[in-house]
């Protein structure tokens, strides 16, 4: 009986240890979750400034095939781009010239 006993604790307790290993140092331990939550926090994060860059976009297509206006001065704005008899003037800015010298 006594035997039995032992045996069968015995086997309890390599089981206790083997879990327990599986808890803290196994492929899902607490440090797994805790670095998988930063990793999705910090992708959640990229999530939401691509929404945003999203959000811009949309409005400017919205409002480039609503008005005219709007696609003339993206094109003088972005493009740099003029009338023929218009004539292009760009002015530097401190930070560049600084980077330059």
């Amino acid at each position: 009986m006594n035997r039995l006993f032992y045996s069968s604790a015995l086997v309890l307790l390599i089981l206790i240890i083997m879990l327990l290993n599986s808890i803290f140092f196994g492929e899902n331990s607490y440090q797994k979750k805790t670095q998988i939550l930063g990793e999705n926090n910090l992708q959640q994060e990229q999530n939401n400034e691509l929404k945003k860059q999203n959000d811009i976009l949309e409005f400017e297509i919205e409002n480039s095939q609503k008005s005219n206006e709007h696609v003339e001065n993206f094109a003088r704005e972005k493009l740099n781009l003029v009338y023929p008899d218009e004539e292009f003037i760009s002015f530097k800015d401190e930070d560049e010239s600084k980077d330059d010298g």
